[in-house]
């Protein structure tokens, strides 16, 4: 009978040890497979990781050349690199920034980049990186900002029709918005003068366009173009003779240099100024329409996608003239010159005021006030 339990017990023993030995052979694999499947997971998220970050499946190099340290050229460049990051194409685009003032530096630099081979398009911010972009290749896209007028200094056939690897986007004064301007906060008026300098070239064109764009909304547009003092004179006479009720100036370097004289003339006859940029606004213009510099960014990365991932070609890539910009009035002559402006074109403009004058420290004293007095 003992025997028999003996044997029983050995019997159960035997039986619990392999059930152990197997229960710990199905854990291990069972732990191998939760490790397998962990693996493969994980591999599946990092072959599907390039997709998530990126937008196409090519990568390309791109160049940027900034020659202007102003505020202008740098909204340039962060437009450019906004509308890259808010479209996915950073994962896409790798950009070397160049930042050179130095036009022998810039030349230089410039070079280094296309005989790198390594860029597959340039990014060049104002004339001059684009004018010597455009005369170290002939092969390398390049898109362009800030130029104002590409057809006419040479970057390219015409603005319609670029015909070569040059394209982008002008920084032209927008004479259009400036006109419409005039209707926007003075809905009444009927006539403007278009005040320019002969000698200058895009002051010219500036002055064609605008009075263009002056009987398209119906002003009659008198057109003087000056030539010396004596001429500017003359017109402002004429001005106030023909009872115009309107001057309009472009960005003009005479009548920059001349821009008191008609200033005073303004104040004194009340007849409002429009002007080319607020640096003539500052200094006694009624109002200016701006261009919004980061849209010339924004619309050069989007030219930019148009050439590397949409296969268009630069040489029919129409130059982009139209931007977003900004209206504004000189509140101070808007108050002295008694211009109400209609309630609804208030959302239209922005109220320009000249900053403030930090207060003047006063030195220190010594002594009661009685004391200085004496």
């Amino acid at each position: 009978m003992k025997k028999n339990l003996a044997i029983i017990l050995s019997v159960i023993l035997i039986i619990a040890v392999i059930g152990v030995v197997v229960f710990a052979i199905i854990s291990a694999m069972n732990k191998q497979n939760d490790v397998d499947t962990t693996v493969a997971t994980s591999d599946s998220a990092d072959a599907t990781k390039p997709a998530i970050e990126t937008l196409y499946s090519d990568h390309y190099k791109v160049g940027v050349i900034q020659t202007g340290l102003g505020s202008a050229s740098k909204d340039c460049y962060g437009g450019f690199m906004m509308e890259l990051d808010e479209n996915g194409l950073l994962g896409n685009i790798e950009v070397e920034y160049i930042v050179e003032d130095n036009e022998e530096l810039c030349r230089q630099k410039i070079k280094e980049l296309i005989d790198s081979g390594e860029i597959d398009l340039l990014y060049t911010i104002g004339r001059f990186a684009s004018e010597t972009a455009a005369e170290l290749t002939k092969e390398i896209p390049i898109v362009f900002g800030a130029v104002n007028s590409p057809d006419e200094v040479g970057l390219v056939e015409s603005n319609e029709a670029p015909g070569g690897n040059v394209t982008g986007v002008s920084s032209y004064t927008p004479c259009f918005e400036q006109i419409d301007l005039i209707k926007t906060i003075m809905p009444k008026a009927k006539s403007v003068a278009a005040l320019y300098s002969a000698t200058d070239q895009d002051a010219v064109l500036q002055g064609i366009i605008a009075a263009r764009e002056a009987k398209n909304i119906g002003l009659d547009c008198t057109q003087f173009t000056i030539e010396d003092k004596a001429a500017l004179d003359k017109a402002l006479k004429t001005i106030k003779d023909d009872e115009i009720e309107v001057i309009y100036i472009p960005v003009d370097k005479f009548l920059s240099s001349n821009i008191s004289t008609i200033i005073d003339f303004s104040s004194e006859n009340n007849i409002p100024v429009i002007c080319g940029d607020e640096a003539t606004l500052a200094q006694g213009a009624l109002g200016t329409s701006v261009i919004n510099y980061e849209s010339i960014g924004r619309k050069a990365a989007g030219m930019v996608e148009d050439i590397l991932f949409n296969k268009k070609d630069p040489a029919t890539l129409s130059v982009m003239y139209k931007h977003d910009c900004t209206n504004m009035v000189n509140k101070a002559v808007r108050d002295k010159m008694n211009i109400e402006i209609p309630a609804t074109a208030l959302g239209e403009i922005e109220l320009w005021e000249a900053p403030t004058e930090p207060p003047e420290v006063s030195a220190p004293t010594t002594g009661s006030a009685e004391t200085k007095a004496e």
